[in-house]
């Protein structure tokens, strides 16, 4: 009995030697565990940042590319009303050469000679429209960078994201590099009497009768004068903006935009406030033409630091 007491005194002695060792190694394991999951805590709240400012990068380049391209549909549109007004002119003349023939032969006079004054103020109105038309695309042309600067500061305060476009000069030289325009030069003229040709074409052969009646006289007296006036309220040629040759390789919206990562509630890991994220993205109008309305826009790069 007294050898069992005396290691049972040992006993008690040694483990009272080592208490609050349990404690230390628990303490140990729980903080690291903890700085691994506020660590991956904290490298998830990064990575769903970075995803959201290129998010946010990519829609403001998209946006910018996108009024460019609405831009680029309304200038379409006014190019083909003056391509409608053109027509219309040809048309007008047209009919107006077959009356004229008639008139020259002795049938329908009375009906070619009010022709003659509706078809004045037809070709005169229709005329001054398809120069209103392309006077319209112009202004619509220089307000363009306007409108892209505009959305795009609209949508960075939104986002939350600053940053720049390029290029940012609106009315920079024409070099395709610094200056936000729309790449477009003007097409070749169209003039008043190519659309006319149809009533001059007739007045020329009616001309060339060697015994002239007189009621082709009286025609041709008419047509003369009513010609003379049209030419003489002329305006010049007409020369709507076409895209450039190398319109793809210029027509290009480049944004880079810095988003701050949000401060998360956790003090002790030193970086609220200190990540910032870097995303750039590249878009560009695509499609249409001159006179069809079927812009868009796309993406064609992106990238991150």
């Amino acid at each position: 009995m007294t050898m069992i007491g005396y290691f049972s005194r040992q006993a008690v002695q040694l483990r009272a030697g080592n208490r609050g060792q349990a404690t230390a190694l628990f303490l140990v394991v729980a903080a690291t565990l903890l700085v691994v999951v506020f660590a991956s805590i904290r490298l998830h709240h990064v990575a769903v940042a970075r995803v959201s400012a290129a998010n946010s990068v990519d829609a403001i380049a998209l946006s910018a590319a996108t009024w460019e391209a609405r831009c680029l549909n309304l200038i379409a549109a006014l190019n083909d009303g003056a391509i409608q007004c053109f027509r219309v002119i040809r048309w007008t003349c047209a009919l107006w050469a077959a009356l004229a023939v008639a008139a020259a032969f002795g049938f329908g006079a009375p009906a070619f000679a009010q022709y003659t004054r509706e078809a004045r103020r037809l070709i005169a109105g229709y005329w001054d429209t398809a120069h209103l038309l392309v006077s319209w695309s112009e202004k619509i042309r220089k307000a363009a960078p306007y409108l892209v600067l505009g959305e795009v500061a609209a949508m960075s305060s939104r986002r939350n994201v600053a940053g720049i476009l390029f290029p940012l000069n609106p009315r920079g030289p024409h070099d395709g590099k610094n200056t936000l325009e729309l790449h477009l030069a003007h097409g070749a003229p169209i003039h008043l009497m190519d659309a006319m040709a149809p009533i001059s074409g007739v007045l020329n052969r009616l001309k060339r009768i060697r015994f002239l009646k007189g009621a082709t006289k009286a025609v041709i007296a008419l047509l003369e004068g009513a010609l003379r006036g049209i030419v003489g309220t002329n305006k010049g040629p007409i020369r709507m903006l076409e895209p450039e040759k190398d319109f793809t390789d210029r027509q290009l919206v480049r944004f880079e935009g810095i988003h701050t990562v949000p401060d998360l509630p956790i003090p002790f890991l030193g970086e609220q406030g200190k990540r910032r994220v870097l995303e750039d993205a590249t878009a560009q109008p695509y499609g249409g033409g001159s006179a069809e309305m079927t812009w868009g826009s796309r993406l064609i790069e992106r990238g991150s630091k």
